[in-house]
């Protein structure tokens, strides 16, 4: 009798099938779990199967080109694809006050220079005149002063009213703080949340409206530009103060000619700085390049702290992608080796130029830079294409090679488990692995060539399990 309830517990540990492909072995009143897995033994090699990275097309370099002054755009002189050369214009701003300063000063020069060639006048006449100039370039500077402050008043006003309204989240546009240049000049920038050149802010439930905020940061940008002419005005007085004190001094020295000269160079320096400020209204390319992208659009209002570049300029020479590799196929990418390069439906051969030696916190991932190579009359691709990688390890680390399904990731980079089979039982392993591919992975420590590596069955296996192999094959 006793013979016959172990043969039918050896017949119930053969054939029965638990739930979810499990068996079950009885041993008196105990259950165990028997574990139906695949395994395939581990051989020692390396991995050379081609392999195949995801990247992305740039340009050489980039070069953003931004107006150094503000104003209303009013023409665009390139197109997306056209090759410029350095200096070339690219964009045209309002030049209409610009123009009017140099105008200005131009007359104020004609007036200095025809002073110079009366120089000779007498000793007395040059002295009143001395006189009389400084007292005017005091009143000028008194009334430069005076719209300072008044542009002062109305940026604050204004400042205020967009803080009310809640226009913009956090700070809004700040007062000007006095103090700096000349004469207690002072900063006429933004602070906070003010609104940039060509931009508006937008509050939220109960502001004032989005057209009043866009309204009121129009005016705002003018108000901007208001303080920001009057300081120049400011300054400028400042300048013909100074001279005209040297020249009062000069002429009361008996040096009229001195005088002359003076009042010249000054406006000569005034003329030269209106003729700059005129200048910067024409934005040309500040290198050789190839137009990537136009944000500027007639009618616009384009400042230096716009968001948007007025136009992008890349490098016309060969292009370049980047990849991410992974840690275990670091080592197979080295600096100068060649890779096949796919973008678009166009094959390319590119050479390796550049790796990092730091992986990325996040991924673990070292980024791989490949710049292509034979052009032969060939449009490079665009910036910004997606590319693909390809290329054969040569040479790499010998280590353990298994199918890359009977790898289980670990916490760091270039380490996981595997499970194998020891007698009747599944045994867990930490290894550390190099390269992977598709298909295979290479075990540098952990593993031995022979080992009978799980690569069915092991989802849920924490080790110890008892084991039945249902499949067994070589290395794949």
């Amino acid at each position: 009798m006793t013979a016959l309830l172990v043969a039918g517990t050896l017949l119930l540990a053969a054939c029965g099938g638990g739930e979810g492909g499990k068996e079950t072995a009885r041993s008196g009143a105990s259950l165990e779990t028997v574990v139906p897995v695949e395994v395939v033994t581990a051989v020692e090699g390396t991995v050379a199967e081609p392999v195949e990275l995801a990247g992305r097309v740039r340009a050489r370099s980039e070069v953003a080109v931004r107006p150094q002054a503000a104003g209303a755009i009013t023409a665009v002189h390139v197109r997306v694809g056209d090759r410029v050369k350095a200096g070339q214009l690219l964009v045209e701003l309002d030049p209409t006050v610009a123009r009017a300063q140099v105008d200005q000063a131009e007359a104020a020069l004609a007036a200095a220079r025809a002073a110079a060639r009366q120089a000779a006048q007498a000793r007395e006449a040059q002295i009143l005149q001395a006189d009389a100039e400084l007292r005017q370039a005091e009143l000028a500077r008194e009334g430069a002063r005076v719209q300072l402050d008044g542009a002062r008043q109305r940026l604050a006003t204004l400042q205020a009213q967009w803080q009310a309204l809640g226009c913009a989240a956090g700070s809004g546009p700040a007062a000007t703080a006095a103090g700096g240049g000349l004469a207690g000049t002072g900063s006429s920038g933004w602070a906070g949340g003010a609104p940039q050149a060509g931009g508006t802010g937008t509050g939220g439930p109960g502001a004032g409206g989005e057209g009043g905020c866009e309204s009121l940061a129009a005016t705002l940008t003018e108000a901007q530009a208001a303080v920001r002419q009057a300081e120049f005005n400011l300054q400028a007085a400042q300048v013909r103060l100074d001279a005209a004190r040297r020249a009062r001094d000069l002429a009361r020295q008996g040096d009229p000619a001195a005088a002359a000269r003076a009042q010249v160079e000054q406006a000569e320096a005034a003329l030269a700085l209106a003729r700059h400020q005129l200048d910067l209204t024409r934005v040309t390319a500040p290198v050789a390049g190839v137009v990537a992208a136009i944000h500027a659009q007639v009618g616009a209002l384009a400042s230096p702290q716009g968001v948007d570049p007025l136009v992008v300029l890349v490098d016309p020479g060969p292009a370049q992608v980047e990849a991410q590799v992974p840690a275990g196929l670091y080592g197979a990418v080295e600096v100068g080796g060649t890779v096949e390069v796919t973008a678009g439906s166009t094959a390319w051969q590119g050479r390796v130029i550049e790796k990092t030696l730091v992986a990325d916190p996040r991924t673990g991932t070292y980024t791989v830079t490949v710049e292509l190579l034979g052009q032969d009359g060939r449009e490079w691709p665009v910036s910004g294409q997606p590319a693909t990688l390809r290329f054969t390890p040569q040479g790499g680390a010998r280590g353990v090679v298994i199918p890359v399904d009977a790898l289980q990731e670990g916490d760091e980079p270039g380490q996981g488990v595997v499970f194998v089979v020891e007698g009747d039982r599944a045994a867990r392993r930490e290894v550390r692995y190099g390269a992977v591919t598709s298909r295979q992975a290479l075990v540098l420590e952990g593993l031995r060539p022979g080992d009978r590596v799980i690569t069915r069955g092991a989802a849920g296996l924490a080790g110890g399990e008892r084991v039945r192999i249902v499949e067994e094959g070589g290395p794949r």
